[in-house]
């Protein structure tokens, strides 16, 4: 296994960190956006109601408040590292999951999501690496 110097391993989990951070933060934008939504995932602007609203205001306020999370790991990446673990499992894999039923059910196509898929796969990957690599220096 490759080692690296603890600077080395500290960037590289901050780094992580803050890819998620951006990642998250911009997820809440089709979250309190229906409109951008649609353009985003496909469906149908005009099937927006209350419920709806309510659904996606709860989950942008989660995914508003792991993004603030991803921010404070980041101040110190070494020490808060086991967030990126906890990042993959259970949140990344919660939501490909989630999107697995929607496209099963036909309440997304598949097409909309893969990209989604792809760069949740390398953020995943990202994560692992980066803490795999962190490992050595666990206080």
């Amino acid at each position: 296994m490759p080692t690296v110097s603890l600077e080395t391993a500290a960037l590289l989990v901050q780094v992580a960190f803050l890819v998620g951070a951006i990642t998250d933060g911009l997820a809440i934008i089709p979250m309190l956006s229906r409109r951008v939504g649609v353009a985003l995932f496909g469906g149908d602007a005009s099937q927006d109601n209350p419920g709806y609203r309510y659904a996606m205001g709860i989950g942008a306020s989660l995914m508003a408040g792991w993004t603030l999370l991803l921010l404070w790991g980041a101040t110190s990446p070494i020490e808060r590292r086991d967030i990126l673990v906890l990042t993959v499992v259970p949140v990344i894999a919660g939501i490909v999951l989630a999107t697995v039923i929607a496209v099963r059910n036909r309440v997304v196509l598949l097409s909309r999501v893969v990209p989604l898929w792809i760069h949740l796969g390398f953020v995943s990957v990202f994560y692992v690496v980066a803490y795999v690599l962190s490992l050595p220096f666990a206080l």
